[in-house]
């Protein structure tokens, strides 16, 4: 087979695993879609419970009540949160239905991004296939930049003098999200100020020694709650304060951290921080470096699948 050939080859199954992400992110784009959609349902159960709120006693699980909105004898079954007053359960349901709106407009953007996306791949595919010649294939990957499909070349792997890995461990949000945890003095320095990103979020314990913690994260985007967490408690994991219960974390933009002139290797100085409290669990950080793991050799899985 030519050379080209190969290329060309190559090229179609990259595109094809291109659009199969695509449309997995499309279908829970979708999922989503059908869940805002619900804020009216949501609101119209809030105001059934206020309208008929004599007929709600407080502790039960669920009430049927008429729906005027449906029409005449008519019925709608709504569940409550037994704790809760009838006001409260319809204040819950409001609040619902003010968040499932407001991000119904932002689902509906991610959904034409993605297929406005998935449409131009799709495109690449078809003149990938149609190429005769290698000149025809060199223009066809110009045009569409095929070559950002192409895997990462592998990270070279940093050592200290004394031979020690400067490479961070490595973990796997519940969000998804990539968190690097420095080895040592010298793998935080590695990790803080060659590694880390301007709009990464650098996390560390507070008045205890320990790892530098650092989360992706790309300009404009949030961290989510959840992946904040998570990592405020691996910097408690692989600190000082490991067996301190509750400890208080940092956590700042890495743009907002500088080196200290006169402090010891990974001491710095920061600006712009927040404070989160967090627990060391151990169970945690094994659930997120598991995530990391599975993430690392699914690749290799494939391969080894393909040549079966």
């Amino acid at each position: 087979m030519p050379q080209w050939k190969a290329t060309q080859d190559r090229y179609a199954r990259l595109i094809r695993r291109q659009t199969s992400r695509l449309q997995r992110r499309r279908d829970k784009i979708l999922a989503d879609l059908a869940k805002a959609r619900r804020w009216e349902d949501l609101r119209r159960k809030g105001e059934l419970l206020r309208v008929h709120r004599d007929r709600v006693s407080r502790g039960l699980s669920e009430v049927s009540l008429p729906d005027y909105y449906a029409g005449p004898d008519k019925s709608l079954m709504i569940p409550l949160d037994p704790a809760l007053s009838v006001d409260a359960n319809a204040q819950q349901y409001f609040k619902q239905a003010r968040k499932t709106k407001r991000g119904f407009p932002i689902i509906e953007r991610r959904l034409a991004e993605t297929e406005a996306e998935l449409k131009g791949w799709e495109t690449a595919l078809e003149r990938v296939i149609e190429v005769e010649s290698p000149e025809a294939l060199d223009r066809t990957a110009a045009t569409h930049d095929l070559g950002r499909l192409e895997p990462p070349p592998p990270r070279p792997r940093h050592r200290a003098k004394d031979g020690t890995t400067l490479e961070p461990r490595r973990f796997v949000s519940s969000d998804g999200r990539e968190i690097m945890v420095g080895r040592s003095s010298a793998g935080n320095v590695h990790l803080t100020f060659r590694l880390a990103r301007p709009h990464d979020l650098w996390l560390h314990v507070e008045e205890y020694g320990g790892s530098h913690v650092v989360i992706r994260n790309l300009k404009g985007q949030t961290v989510p709650p959840r992946t904040l967490r998570e990592a405020a408690q691996l910097a408690g994991f692989f600190s000082k304060a490991r067996n301190a219960g509750k400890v208080p974390v940092h956590y700042t933009p890495v743009r907002f951290v500088k080196k200290a002139k006169r402090g010891k290797p990974g001491t710095v100085l920061i600006t712009q921080e927040k404070s989160v409290l967090a627990t060391p669990d151990p169970a945690v950080v094994a659930e997120l470096g598991k995530r990391a793991t599975a993430l690392d050799r699914a690749p290799r899985q494939k391969k080894k699948e393909s040549r079966r």
